[in-house]
């Protein structure tokens, strides 16, 4: 049913320069892969989660057909057109996002979801690079520092309600009339409901999928080897010995020849290693495929969310050993010291936003489970101070302590000084800032970024003064496991010849 009348949309018009129509409709007969894969062609992300906690958890976003794309291209900030026209041109990504907002100019929508719409995308870990003068550029980007969407539909679907929300943003051409560019919206949505309400056919798996599957790092190519990567470890202990630093966090990338789509691989991975954060994201030349466990930062009606997460440990093989390896993990003084520098580095990031004396920490050392790895995890929260935006939250909090280290600055100086290449969007943040300012992101940990037919995939390990470091050197191993899975599984269950890896 559309639910946006031709009079609220002409009145809606006299204030705001782009405005929203919307349907509703009972939607059971439908998954949120089934919408993505009946209108591929047109998709350019979906979020989901797996976590009861999140707010996206009981709803799946789905974009269509970008409107605009704001870009950093060679230290400017660029948004573009549907027609890849550049239309704004400014020095800092502040810059260009208020202007593009500025343009799109939304009409509130009166919906009780979480995202109604706004600016999907990334921000590289690079794009420190703009926010610290002291972090100075020393080799090509493999990434631009920003790339956001801002899509024409949005669909929402809402798992409990079985309902789809499909919102055609509608900018106004004051040199058309309003009836047309309304009877222009009603039919974007009529050609959606049409295309859900085809026969699917093409989403079948050419062989069933075996969980078990063991992840053999024989076929897969890294930018580090053991030796340089133990040798860096014990470089980083010497910065911490002479006072540089308390914790760093050394990573390194695995990269695998791919077959599969980015869509395909996604649709393994939240089978495999489902979390809190799911997304895949498409752009002209990369797809980007993710489970990340860890929120960044969260600001919804003025409200902040951090949720550091650091300590790890394999999960086990049976309950028991699952729970002896949660009292371990517990245990650990390393973690938990860890852990807790890492959550008063957090508190710090909150409070440079939030009001005096509203920072709290409501959950401190907790265990959280995936399907490969447990952590500890904790939540800092705090309110946003008057004249703050939600941007600079996001600001202020990148990027996150638990893939950096402390003091992050610092940190980051001698991380650069070791790693063999750029991170790119490793360790940035993946999520949507909303037209009606909340924000969500999380950290781009758990991430495939699919290019060329290659996926690559990036994980790190926290290097602290008593730490092992071949202890290190594997718990990278590990948590890259789940995604070096999914591609291989992929490879199989969607009829892919195997892909021979040099070692």
């Amino acid at each position: 049913m559309i639910k946006t009348s031709y009079l609220a949309f002409s009145e809606q018009a006299k204030q705001h320069k782009t405005i929203p129509v919307i349907e509703q409709f009972f939607a059971d007969g439908l998954t949120p892969i089934q919408i993505v894969h009946q209108l591929k062609e047109e998709v350019s992300f979906l979020l989901e989660s797996n976590d009861e906690a999140s707010i996206w958890s009981n709803y799946s976003f789905i974009g269509l057909n970008p409107l605009y794309e704001l870009v950093e291209e060679n230290g400017r900030f660029i948004t573009y057109s549907k027609k890849k026209d550049p239309i704004i041109n400014a020095e800092t990504f502040e810059e260009a996002y208020e202007a593009t907002m500025t343009l799109i100019d939304v009409a509130p929508i009166d919906l009780p979801i979480p995202f109604k719409g706004g600016a999907v995308g990334y921000m590289s870990y690079d794009a420190i690079e703009t926010i610290e003068p002291v972090l100075k550029p020393n080799t090509t980007n493999i990434a631009p520092y920003y790339q956001f969407l801002f899509c024409e539909t949005l669909i929402a679907y809402d798992h409990v309600q079985k309902q789809l929300t499909i919102i055609v943003h509608k900018p106004i051409d004051s040199e058309l009339t309003l009836s047309n560019q309304y009877e222009e919206a009603v039919s974007i949505l009529k050609s959606i409901v049409l295309k859900l309400e085809q026969p699917i056919r093409g989403l079948s798996i050419k062989s069933s999928p075996t969980f078990e599957q063991e992840v053999s790092f024989e076929k897969v190519k890294s930018n580090y080897d053991k030796s340089r990567f133990i040798k860096d470890v014990e470089r980083i202990k010497e910065y911490i010995r002479a006072g540089d630093i308390f914790q760093a966090v050394l990573s390194q990338r695995f990269e695998v020849d791919v077959r599969s789509s980015g869509l395909e691989i996604y649709r393994v991975l939240r089978m495999v290693n489902p979390s809190p954060y799911l997304f895949y994201l498409k752009f002209d030349d990369l797809e980007i495929v993710g489970s990340s466990p860890e929120r960044l930062v969260q600001v919804q009606d003025g409200h902040v969310e951090i949720h550091p997460i650091a300590g790890t440990r394999q999960r086990g093989l049976s309950q028991e050993e699952d729970s002896r390896l949660q009292e371990e993990l517990l245990a650990d003084e390393k973690e938990r010291a860890e852990h807790y520098m890492l959550v008063d580095l957090a508190r710090n990031d909150v409070g440079r936003i939030a009001e005096y004396g509203s920072v709290q920490t409501p959950t401190l050392l907790e265990i959280g489970k995936f399907s490969h790895v447990m952590h500890i995890v904790s939540k800092v929260t705090g309110e946003l101070r008057t004249g703050v935006k939600p941007l600079d939250a996001l600001m202020a909090s990148f990027p996150a302590g638990t893939v950096s280290g402390a003091p992050k600055i610092r940190a980051m100086e001698i991380l650069q000084e070791l790693e063999p290449t750029k991170r790119g969007i490793y360790a940035g943040a993946i999520g949507y800032l909303g037209f009606d300012g909340n924000i969500d992101s999380c950290i781009a940990i758990r991430t495939l970024i699919l290019k060329d037919q290659k996926a690559y995939v990036q994980a790190g390990a926290g290097i602290v003064a008593d730490s092992v470091p071949i202890k290190e050197y594997e718990e990278t191993q590990n948590k890259a496991k789940a995604l070096i899975r999914s591609v291989q599984m992929a490879e199989k269950m969607f009829g892919y010849e195997e892909v021979k890896v040099d070692a």
